[in-house]
């Protein structure tokens, strides 16, 4: 008869693993970013809507996709008003709206020609001014890469064909 006891205690120590208890995993949730603060003037000399205005945002990765929300709060004489939000890949300098760089877009950092410029390739997050303050989400289906970045509010709502949204007032940092 063959001796069976060596085999017992590698099986003995496989039964005792799977039976110590296992900690939840919190899915395949990714980095969270967080930024709130002033908005950094952009139009320095003018006065515009979102002179004195803060803002906050998230960005909360899950797998290969992220959502993000913006919170605009204080804008000033705009009620009604619809303005574009966009992540872009550079910082947020007060008074100087170029050192932002164009929007974040897969397409254009994955060298992509001709880089698609649509929501599944840009963050963005347009408000509707209500009561002073404007709230925005946006689900996109890549994860932005960490950087020194910000989101840029523009003049105008998003041109959905193109992405313009006019002139830059204002931004916030979101550095991660």
């Amino acid at each position: 008869m063959p001796n069976t006891s060596r085999h017992l205690v590698p099986i003995a120590a496989i039964v005792a693993l799977c039976a110590l208890p296992v900690p939840a995993l919190a899915g395949d949730r990714g980095p969270v970013v967080r930024a709130s603060g002033a908005l950094s003037d952009l139009q320095t000399g003018a006065v515009g809507p979102f002179d004195g205005a803060t803002a906050e945002v998230q960005i909360v990765s899950s797998g290969a996709s992220s959502h993000a929300v913006l919170r605009v709060r204080g804008i000033d004489g705009a009620e009604g008003d619809t303005f574009g939000a966009h992540l872009h890949v550079g910082p947020c300098v007060t008074g100087n709206g170029a050192a932002a760089l164009g929007h974040y877009n897969t397409d254009v950092l994955a060298g992509v020609t001709p880089p698609e410029i649509s929501e599944d390739t840009e963050v963005w997050l347009d408000i509707t001014v209500d009561d002073g303050a404007g709230t925005a989400t946006a689900s996109v289906p890549f994860v932005p890469l960490a950087g020194n970045r910000s989101v840029v509010i523009h003049a105008l709502a998003t041109d959905h064909h193109t992405g313009a949204a006019g002139a830059r007032l204002a931004c916030l940092p979101v550095v991660w």
